[in-house]
């Protein structure tokens, strides 16, 4: 329940959830059928590149960790919380980038069969996918801080185990 109380009051959370709310006063009811797809398209291609980049790099990081410094890092928890935000924030950008796959192919289907001429979609499934694409995006720009901060400990280890020896 703490950590679930954190994603909520979590800056990347609140990034994500007011430009929501300013899009969502911005924006019609109803949008035109084209710019959601295009919408669609560049968070599809966006979440893509950023999902496959920041797998490869949470993969690197933990394969780069040896034990002793797993337990330095353990001593205050940071290991634990380091890898709960990495798999929260992957989980964020896998569910964007499906929901984006649906929503794109599901915008294309409807306007390569739809004969009756209604072009327009309702905006609300526009701002569910901006809320996970943003999210997804700011949660990554914060676990890359949280990265940079891996690798101050990882230098503080470093350093007190020359001293040490």
């Amino acid at each position: 329940m703490r950590r679930l109380r954190a994603l909520v009051i979590s800056w990347d959370f609140m990034i994500a959830l007011l430009s929501v709310i300013i899009t969502f006063f911005l924006l019609p009811e109803f949008v035109n059928i084209k710019f959601a797809l295009s919408f669609y398209n560049v968070a599809m291609t966006v979440l893509s590149i950023i999902f496959s980049l920041f797998f490869t790099a949470m993969a690197i990081i933990m394969s780069s960790s040896d034990n002793d410094f797993i337990a330095f890092l353990e001593k205050k928890n940071t290991f634990t919380e380091l890898l709960w935000s990495f798999k929260v924030t992957l989980f964020i950008l896998f569910l964007s980038l499906i929901l984006s796959i649906i929503l794109y192919t599901g915008t294309s289907y409807w306007i390569e069969t739809n004969c009756n001429g209604v072009w327009l979609q309702n905006s609300k499934l526009l701002l569910i996918l901006e809320f996970c694409f943003l999210y997804g995006m700011s949660a990554t720009w914060f676990c890359i801080m949280d990265t940079v901060k891996f690798s101050k400990y990882r230098a503080i280890f470093l350093k007190n185990n020359k001293e040490n020896n």
